[in-house]
């Protein structure tokens, strides 16, 4: 068994592969084996509902509520769900032997010990069976950079994506991004060699996004590199997560920027190590509980030394792996399981690896820009006949963050940045229909990927189009309204909506009421172009007020559809001064005096973004005005000069002219926000 990053770092496109090494003449050398027990302990029935309520009190909300999509109400948790019975790993303790991995799943734990251990352990009442977590080791990276690809000719998006453009095109992942659909409400648990997210730049966003990360290698809370990691120990898993949810306009923009993130660091990069498949099922139970939707990882395992380890191809049968038997058990809990299918194409092994070889693990390949089958990308079958991968993505010459720098990028090939394409794809689909299960998403991806007629092991089912596969689920609304504030005491509000078979005329309607009335006034939005619609709706008068909305239409394929799904019963909410709510979330304290934030994007301009957004805060009414001034402090740009209510203002914006709509020049601009509560400066940086 060897775990591998299923990344290629250089311009020959090359396989990594771990070898397994036993030496037999170290008898003595203690090893890992998972210790599997036969049940949870002997317990009454009274006593077993005790514990089935213990176990769901460590389960969060949310990782309720998505169990219910897949789970019967009344039995949201099951035996899986209950602790490992303390007498047996008592009786572990007693022998010498301490847990390194507790998994309730598996009920099992990993130890370290030798092969003159094994009888005694065997021979443990308790103990079912012992199996082997094998040794590893991993060759140097390749030596050289593949070329960038060339970018796609298509049409403007509402965001600039640089040379991340073509992985994102490819899949039409950016036809999502331009109705509003980016992994907002998603939760997305990455397992991986560590992530050095604090310092680059496209992570800013993680600042609010990240719930939790941890190390289950060294038992912390910290993924980053540490002392005694090797230099390049975090590299692999902070690049994928910068495929999957990285945001820098201009230079990278991943599928699912606007999701949520738990990390956890599973994996240890140093040659002659242990793989870490008990410490992958160890983090995706702890990310199980926390409320995880999607998980993306970018690991697997696979054995060549025929009789030296555990695993075969034959063992590729989606039941047999340790780590596929975790990720089947996720799935059934309502977890979206995505993986890399493997870089094992050009060699002996040839298939998958584990977990990909999960029948509800979406298994993902890697293609050229072009749409072209990369040579070491893993193919089917598994071993009981199924086809696989599942789907394809991108995964040469992706575009990816520099690990160790704040603002620089490369490119790097390997199904390790397919799949988090994937991953991202999946958080978008279920932004938009968060009702989706494991197994609705796979066949959304697969029956709607450009091999759908005529899937084969090489290509799956084929590329993801992530237009096709949202929309064959039903409409597909933003995340959230757009709402701007005006001066005549309404709220503008935009919606888009993607659709499959379009949307009945007239028929695009808001509802509103104020959170303490159950009587919703309706309004119909205008279009406004081909996917998006506009109204205006009464804006309240207090700041803390609080509106809940819904939207509707007509489908011409789904008929009446409402967003959110369950409205009126669940609803989003737009506070006084404009911010958008998600029901639950607790809302933003009301502004206390005058703030001014720095405008965003910073720079802008070029190849980064048309406009940049200034925004600050009012707790109350005042005469505001909004200017531009060049280094030499000459006014270039009024945007605003009038009265505002206390509120926060985020819809006002300078596009680089003056004030007769002529473009400046480059360089350094200053902005300045003048109100009865203050004034405030800051600078920024215009490219031509």
């Amino acid at each position: 068994m060897n775990s591998k990053k299923f990344s290629l770092p250089s311009i020959l496109i090359l396989v990594i592969v771990a070898f397994i090494t036993i030496d037999h003449s170290v008898a003595a050398e203690r090893q890992k084996y998972w210790i599997f027990f036969r049940d949870k302990g002997p317990v009454s029935l009274s006593k077993r509902s005790a514990l089935l309520s213990a176990a769901q009190q460590r389960l969060s909300a949310k990782a309720l509520e998505r169990r219910a999509k897949v789970m019967p109400e009344n039995a949201l948790v099951d035996e899986t769900d209950i602790a490992l019975y303390q007498p047996y790993l008592n009786e572990l303790a007693n022998h010498g032997f301490a847990p390194v991995t507790n998994s309730r799943w598996l009920n099992a734990v990993s130890i370290w010990a030798t092969e003159a251990d094994l009888a005694a352990l065997q021979n443990l009442s308790f103990v079912k069976n012992v199996q082997r977590v094998a040794r590893l080791s991993v060759p140097p990276a390749p030596e050289t950079e593949p070329a960038p690809p060339a970018l796609s000719k298509v049409a403007a998006h509402r965001l600039q994506y640089g040379n991340s453009l073509a992985q994102m095109e490819q899949i039409k992942a950016t036809i999502l991004h331009d109705a509003g659909i980016n992994g907002t409400n998603v939760i997305v648990g990455m397992m991986d060699s560590g992530f050095r997210w604090q310092d680059h730049e496209a992570f800013r966003h993680l600042q609010t996004q990240l719930i939790g990360e941890r190390d289950f290698i060294q038992n912390d809370n910290i993924t980053r590199n540490q002392t005694g990691d090797r230099s390049d120990q975090d590299g692999h898993g902070t690049q994928t997560l910068s495929t999957l949810g990285g945001f820098m306009p201009g230079q990278l923009v991943g599928p699912a920027y606007g999701a949520r993130f738990l990390l956890a660091k599973t994996e240890h990069v140093p040659t002659e190590t242990h793989a870490e498949e008990d410490f992958w099922a160890a983090a995706v139970e702890w990310m199980e509980s926390l409320g995880v939707d999607v998980t993306s990882t970018s690991l697997g395992y696979t054995e060549f030394d025929a009789g030296q380890s555990s695993y075969t191809p034959a063992n590729m049968d989606g039941k047999t792996a340790i780590i596929t038997k975790a990720a089947e058990l996720a799935a059934s809990k309502g977890v979206i399981v995505v993986n890399s299918a493997g870089n094992e194409g050009t060699v002996a092994w040839r298939i998958i690896g584990a977990p990909a070889d999960g029948p509800n693990v979406i298994a993902v390949g890697a293609v050229f820009s072009n749409g072209g089958l990369v040579g070491f990308s893993s193919r089917g079958p598994t071993a009981d006949g199924r086809i696989k991968p599942d789907v394809m993505a991108m995964g040469a010459s992706v575009r990816v963050v520099s690990v160790g720098s704040t603002n620089q990028y490369t490119f790097s090939s390997g199904t390790s940045f397919s799949g988090p394409l994937i991953g991202g794809v999946v958080a978008q689909i279920l932004s938009a229909h968060p009702e989706t299960t494991p197994q609705q998403m796979m066949n959304a991806l697969r029956t709607t990927a450009s091999n759908a007629n005529a899937p084969n092991n090489d290509f799956g089912y084929g590329i993801v189009n992530a237009k096709a596969a949202v929309t064959s689920l039903g409409p597909a609304f933003s995340n959230e309204p757009e709402v701007s504030t005006t001066q005549s005491g309404v709220f503008i509000v935009t919606m888009r909506i993607l659709s499959r078979d379009g949307i009945a005329a007239n028929s695009v309607r808001v509802s509103y009421a104020s959170l303490r009335s159950a009587s919703f006034t309706t309004a119909t939005m205008a279009p406004v172009d081909s996917i998006s619609y506009m109204a205006q709706i009464p804006r309240p008068t207090q700041l803390a007020d609080t509106l809940q909305l819904y939207f509707s239409a007509n489908d011409l394929g789904f008929g009446n559809v409402t967003y959110p799904k369950r409205a009126p019963q669940k609803t989003l909410m737009i506070r006084g001064d404009g911010i958008v709510l998600n029901v639950g979330e607790t809302a933003p304290p009301v502004p206390t005096g005058f703030v001014l934030q720095q405008n965003l994007p910073n720079p802008f301009g070029g190849n980064v973004a048309p406009r940049t957004r200034i925004a600050f805060e009012l707790s109350s009414h005042s005469a505001v005005q909004i200017r531009v001034f060049n280094l030499l402090g000459q006014r270039v740009r009024t945007l605003f000069d009038g009265d505002l209510p206390a509120g926060r203002y985020n819809s006002f914006f300078w596009d680089g002219t003056d004030d007769l709509q002529r473009p400046v020049r480059g360089g350094v601009y200053f902005y300045e926000v003048s109100t009865a509560l203050g004034i405030g400066r800051n600078k920024m940086l215009l490219l031509r």
